[in-house]
């Protein structure tokens, strides 16, 4: 029992991590994902192993782990941030192992004897007006995939929201009568956000005549009928960026993700002379408090003078509107197998 792989990740992930040291989902999620690369790459240095017990993951094994997730050539290409992400999340287990069983701390020891890269704080690239135009003329509205990724590029930008965010939202996260969003971001905190009105038409047109049946309450939905994870909205938003790239010199100049949309949100106000600590409480960073009571009686005015001052691209909406007249055709359980 006490080499069981399976049972004591279960524990960790569901029981400790949530229960008694009341992480994010997010958190949990990012941890779940570190150990579901590192127990492939583990099973894939031993074809003969089909289940993978405790004492597989030596500290040999997770360093040799450590730089194939930096390995540009042969292994995912991460960066030093990312690499020392999926390392937080082993110690974090390897901690919670040597607690609960005496006999694996001696390889728990030399595990968390292996320490953090240096890195430095650089801020992600932005993208200029003329290059968000670029972006978002790349998916092909007059289809269901094209016009559910262009609503989404659209949203990122519009909200500043990350991807885990946009992944997560609901039917029930849109007010459209107010013109409103709730975001649940890291922390399990709240924030409303009021959207811009052709934001809003995109999300609208979306969900009436695009969004894919599905029994989930999902907003956003992918091809196979089910909620996207937030692999699945960077997928979509790293085609197009290299889609824009191929037109666009400037911006395959540039190192974008994801995250360089709500960069691109947060530099647009910035640069219209959007008060700092309003930008904060926008993209929800974490040195401010939100709380659903706050939100509850908040006055959105200022927000919502935001859009006069940098504008949100309302050409995407008349580019599309021609098109939507016209009628269209259209957890866990990895663990048990370990």
């Amino acid at each position: 029992m006490s080499d069981d792989l399976s049972r004591h990740l279960k524990d960790f992930l569901q029981s400790y991590l949530r229960q008694q040291r009341d992480f994010s989902p997010h958190t949990i999620k990012s941890y779940r994902d570190a150990f579901k690369l590192l127990l492939r790459y583990a099973l894939s240095r031993r074809p003969g192993l089909k289940k993978a017990a405790i004492r597989d993951l030596d500290a040999k094994t997770i360093l040799s782990f450590l730089q194939n997730l930096e390995d540009s050539q042969l292994g995912r290409g991460n960066n030093i941030r990312t690499r020392n992400q999926r390392l937080a999340a082993i110690h974090a287990f390897f901690k919670y192992l040597s607690l609960h069983v005496p006999s694996v701390e001696p390889q728990a020891r030399r595990i968390l004897a292996i320490p953090f890269k240096k890195t430095t704080s650089k801020p992600a690239d932005s993208l200029t007006h003329k290059e968000l135009e670029v972006l978002l003329a790349q998916p092909q509205a007059s289809g269901a995939d094209g016009f559910r990724d262009l609503t989404i590029l659209v949203f990122l930008y519009n909200s500043g929201a990350r991807a885990q965010e946009v992944a997560d939202l609901r039917l029930s996260s849109f007010n459209f009568a107010n013109n409103t969003v709730k975001i649940i971001g890291k922390g399990k905190n709240e924030r409303l956000l009021p959207l811009q009105l052709s934001t809003i038409k995109l999300l609208k047109l979306y969900k009436e005549k695009y969004r894919r049946q599905s029994a989930g309450e999902h907003f956003f939905i992918n091809q196979r009928n089910g909620r996207f994870t937030r692999f699945g909205i960077r997928t979509i938003v790293k085609k197009y960026l290299q889609l824009a790239g191929r037109v666009c010199p400037t911006l395959a100049a540039k190192r974008l993700s994801t995250h360089s949309l709500r960069h691109t949100c947060a530099s647009h106000m910035r640069d219209s002379d959007v008060e700092f600590n309003l930008i904060r409480g926008w993209l929800g960073h974490k040195s401010l408090e939100t709380t659903t009571s706050i939100y509850t009686h908040v006055d959105l005015s200022p927000q919502r003078r935001i859009y006069e001052k940098f504008g949100p691209p309302n050409y995407v909406v008349s580019a599309v509107e021609s098109i939507c007249r016209e009628p269209q055709g259209q957890g866990f359980d990895w663990l048990d197998d370990l």
